[in-house]
C-alpha cells in the first residue's frame, strides 16, 4: 500500500519574444469536420524545461484523448517556460491550457489574483483518488485551478554500483556510514559526489537530500511557525555541506561545473555519486547499467525522502479560453487513472496514488524510503513574504557561500534567521 503523503524544478534555450510570437490569438480554434460537425482545437503549452522527460508520455496521452474525443484536437507545444507564461499572463495571450506548478511556488496564486485562471470546481473533476495535500496543491481560496498532482519529486543519491563494489562499499545504513563512504572514495582518488556548483538550482539537491535526513523535525517546526534555523540539526546540515566542500568530497573547481558536466562525470565513472532528482532517473538509466539509488539515512538510520508534489501533469485553463468545456475535458483526462498510467509507464515518474503501477524495479527503488519529509524549498516558500523571500536568499546567498567556504553552518543559519525575523 502506498504511504500517505506527509505535509509539506532543466532546459532548452528559447526567449520569451520568440515563444510569444504570433500569440495575438493564442486560444484554440473551431473548424468543420468531414461530417460537418464542429472540431475544436485546443492550444496547450507543455513544460519546455521537462520536454525530454514528458514528451513521450504526452504524445500518447494526447493521441488517446483525441481518439476518445474526436471533436477536440490538441495542438501541444513545448512553449511553456515560467517567464514565457508570466509574459503571456501580463499580455493576456495565454493558450487554452498550460502547465502550472501549483502551490510549490507563489506563481499560481498570482495568476489567480490577476484573473487569468478558470476555476474548475463546476466541471466535475473526479478527485476522490487524491490526498488532501494533492487537492490543496491546486487550490486557491477554496477553488481548484489545476489537475491535481499524481506523482512526486524527490532528491536522493544516485550511485555507481561498480565503484562501490570495487572499493568494498555498501549503501550506508546511517549517516555516519554515509560519511565513511565519501571519505573512503576520496582516499581512493575517486570524486565522491559530482557537484554542479555553477547551477543555481542543481547545486541545491545535496541540501534538499541532507536536511530531511538530519533535521526534518526542526524544518517542520519552522514550517509551523514554531522554530527557526538555529536548531543544532540544521546547523549541522549546513556545516556538513561546508565540510564536504572543504575536504574535497565534491567536484574539483565546482564553481565552474554545470549540471551537464556533473552528470557526465557521474555517468563516466569519474564520480561515484550525484545528488539529483527522481525526475532524472531515466537520464541515468539510459546512460549506465550500474546505477543505484538511495536516500541519505539519518543518524538513526531512518531514510526520509524530501517530498515535493510533481507538476509534470498539473495543468490549468486560461480564464479567456473560448472553449472552457473542452479545455476542462482535457484537464479531466489528465486527472484520470488511464492518463496517469500512460505517463507512469512512458516516463518512469514516481506515483503517489495506489492504482498507478510503477514502471519498473528502478522506480520502486526511488520509493524505497521510510517516511516522507519536508522539502526545504516548500518550507522556505511558506515562511517567505512578498518583501522577504527566503527562497532567493537560500538559492543565491547561503548555498553558494557554503560551497565556496565563505560561511560556516552557524553563519548560514544566522543569515536565514535574520531574514525570517523580518517576516514576522
Amino acid at each position: 500500500m502506498k504511504r500517505k503523503i506527509g505535509s509539506v524544478f532543466l532546459s532548452v534555450a528559447v526567449t520569451a519574444a520568440v515563444a510569444l510570437a504570433g500569440c495575438a490569438n493564442n486560444t484554440g480554434s473551431n473548424s468543420e469536420g468531414e461530417s460537418g460537425s464542429k472540431t475544436v482545437t485546443l492550444k496547450v503549452w507543455g513544460d519546455q524545461g521537462n520536454q525530454a522527460t514528458t514528451e513521450k508520455g504526452f504524445k500518447e496521452i494526447n493521441e488517446v484523448f483525441m481518439k476518445k474525443n474526436p471533436e477536440i484536437q490538441i495542438d501541444y507545444q513545448y512553449t511553456g517556460k515560467e517567464e514565457v507564461i508570466d509574459t503571456a499572463v501580463k499580455s493576456n495571450s495565454l493558450p487554452d491550457v498550460f502547465f502550472v506548478q501549483g502551490n510549490k511556488t507563489p506563481k499560481m496564486k498570482m495568476y489567480v489574483d490577476s484573473g487569468s485562471l478558470l476555476p474548475l470546481n463546476d466541471y466535475k473533476l473526479e478527485t476522490s483518488r487524491y490526498s488532501k495535500e494533492a487537492i490543496e496543491y491546486g487550490t486557491i481560496d477554496g477553488k481548484l485551478y489545476t489537475s491535481p498532482p499524481s506523482f512526486m519529486d524527490s532528491q536522493l543519491m544516485y550511485y555507481n554500483k561498480d565503484l562501490f563494489k570495487k572499493y568494498g562499499l555498501e549503501v550506508p545504513k546511517n549517516f555516519d556510514e554515509f560519511v565513511k563512504v565519501v571519505d573512503t572514495l576520496k582516499s581512493k582518488g575517486i570524486t565522491p559526489i559530482a557537484m554542479p556548483g555553477k547551477d543555481t538550482w542543481s547545486r541545491l539537491w545535496i541540501a534538499f537530500s541532507l536536511l530531511p535526513a538530519l533535521g526534518n523535525d526542526a524544518i517542520e517546526r519552522i514550517n509551523n511557525g514554531q522554530g527557526d534555523f538555529s536548531d543544532p540539526s540544521i546547523i549541522k546540515t549546513f556545516q556538513t555541506i561546508r565540510d564536504f566542500a572543504d575536504q574535497g568530497y565534491f567536484s574539483k573547481d565546482l564553481g565552474s561545473v554545470d549540471t551537464a558536466g556533473a552528470q557526465l562525470a557521474f555517468t563516466n565513472g569519474k564520480a561515484a555519486m550525484i545528488a539529483d532528482g527522481t525526475w532524472n532517473n531515466t537520464t541515468y538509466e539510459s546512460s549506465m547499467s550500474n546505477v543505484g539509488r538511495f536516500y541519505i539515512p539519518g543518524t538513526d538510520g531512518k531514510k526520509t525522502a524530501p517530498q515535493s508534489l510533481s507538476n509534470l501533469m498539473t495543468y490549468a485553463v486560461s480564464a479567456n479560453t473560448k472553449h472552457p468545456k473542452e479545455a476542462a475535458e482535457y484537464i479531466k483526462f489528465l486527472a484520470s487513472q488511464e492518463a496517469q498510467q500512460i505517463f507512469a509507464t512512458e516516463t518512469g515518474a514516481v506515483p503517489i496514488i495506489d492504482d498507478i503501477k510503477p514502471k519498473d524495479e528502478g522506480v520502486k527503488e526511488l520509493a524505497a524510503y521510510d517516511v516522507l519529509g519536508h522539502n526545504i524549498y516548500t518550507v522556505l516558500t511558506t515562511v517567505s513574504t512578498d518583501q522577504v523571500k527566503l527562497t532567493d536568499i537560500f538559492l543565491e546567498d547561503v548555498m553558494p557561500k557554503l560551497l565556496t567556504g565563505e560561511i560556516t553552518g552557524q553563519e548560514a543559519a544566522q543569515i536565514l534567521n535574520k531574514a525570517l525575523a523580518k517576516t514576522k
